[in-house]
This record gives C-alpha cells, sequence and structure tokens, in this order.
C-alpha cells in the first residue's frame, strides 16, 4: 500500500464565458454559493436567498449560486423567482469554471463533498459547509468536523439555517481568517509515478520468480 496524497483538481486556463469574465471582474467581495450536483442542499440555497436582503443591506458584495444541473425544474425557477428582488445575487445552473470562482471569490459556502472540499484547501478561500446527512451518510459530517476543528471552516449547523443567524454568520466568517492547513494534493502526478515504477520493476521481478 502506497500513500500518494490527495487527488484535486488543478488549475487551467478554462474558457471564460463573458458573463464568468464580467462576474469575475468586478471588485467588490464574491460569496460563492454551490451544493455539487443539485440533488440535495436545496435547504441551504433558500436560507441564503432569505439572508440575501439582509446581506444586501449590511455590505457591499455579489453572490453567485449554483444550484448543480440535477436542482428539478420547479425549484430552480422557484429559488429565482424569490430572489427576483436582490439585484446582488444571480442564480446559475452550472459553470464549467466553478474553480475560477472559488479562486476568487471572497467566501464560499457549500455542502461538504469530496471535490468541493479539496477545491476550498487547495484555493485557500474562506468556507461555510453544511454536511450532508441524509441516508445516515456520516462522510460528510467527519470531514467537515475535522476542518472545523483545525480551524479551516466554518461548519454550518441545522439550527443556523435561519436568516438572520445565517447572515450574521456570513458576516462574521468574512472578517475571519482561516487556519492555513499543509497538506499531499499531488496524488495525481503520484500516483501515476508510482504506477510506473511498478510496471517497470514488474517483468524483472517476474524473471526473477521463473528463475527460482
Amino acid at each position: 500500500v502506497y500513500y500518494t496524497g490527495y487527488v484535486v483538481q488543478q488549475p487551467e486556463n478554462t474558457h471564460l464565458t463573458l458573463a464568468d469574465q464580467i462576474a469575475l471582474g468586478k471588485d467588490m467581495p464574491m460569496i460563492l454559493v454551490s451544493v455539487g450536483g443539485g440533488r440535495f442542499g436545496h435547504e441551504l440555497l433558500d436560507c441564503v436567498v432569505e439572508a440575501a436582503a439582509i446581506l444586501e443591506r449590511k455590505l457591499p458584495h455579489h453572490i453567485h449560486m449554483f444550484t448543480g444541473p440535477f436542482m428539478p425544474e420547479e425549484k430552480f425557477w422557484n429559488l429565482k423567482q424569490a430572489a427576483s428582488n436582490c439585484h446582488h445575487l444571480h442564480i446559475h445552473r452550472y459553470t464549467p469554471n466553478l474553480l475560477a470562482y472559488m479562486q476568487k471569490a471572497d467566501l464560499s459556502i457549500s455542502m461538504a463533498g469530496y471535490n468541493t472540499t479539496m477545491n476550498i484547501l487547495t484555493t485557500g478561500v474562506r468556507a461555510m459547509m453544511l454536511p450532508f446527512t441524509g441516508n445516515d451518510d456520516k462522510e460528510q459530517t467527519m470531514r467537515v468536523e475535522r476542518l472545523a476543528k483545525l480551524g479551516r471552516v466554518y461548519q454550518i449547523q441545522h439550527q443556523d439555517l435561519v436568516r438572520d443567524r445565517f447572515a450574521a454568520a456570513v458576516i462574521e466568517q468574512l472578517q475571519h481568517q482561516p487556519t492555513p492547513l499543509s497538506i499531499d494534493c499531488h496524488g495525481v502526478t503520484q500516483t501515476a509515478q508510482r504506477i510506473k515504477t511498478l510496471t517497470q520493476n514488474q517483468p524483472a521481478t517476474a524473471s526473477v520468480q521463473e528463475a527460482a
């Protein structure tokens, strides 16, 4: 068994759309909201929309929310309707350039899936994370609890999903500097190198065994 580090998405020269360029080119603080594929986390998105009006009065910023491609159509348009008067809140289904948004963001609000977590750790963005707990799943909870104890992220509790309380937590986290973590994020390269080494050594090992 060989440990090769975490597998993470690498920054690329992505093709930014005009909308991406406009969003990423703004000087005011950006809050990024995402819930992975969109099958879960609807209560988090609802809370962000409800808190958006309070946040708009408290500080200059803009919010980009990505609901995920699998969010039900009716739910997506209900969110858009609820946010129709919040001119600083932009709701989209999906972007292939989420990492670019995370690199630009001052705060990420999300679930705690593996890919999102690794994007947060590699970009260094401040983060508020709500773990998925359905079907008695403890993976995301264990991940967020550990990172919260290390001072790297803020763990969103379900009791936090109230408009005023959530808005206050967002403002507090925008002023908070997370604890930096040193982790090995070279899993892709090191795994490939390990496999190459093993395959190069295999014929020699086989020859020795046959001779024996």
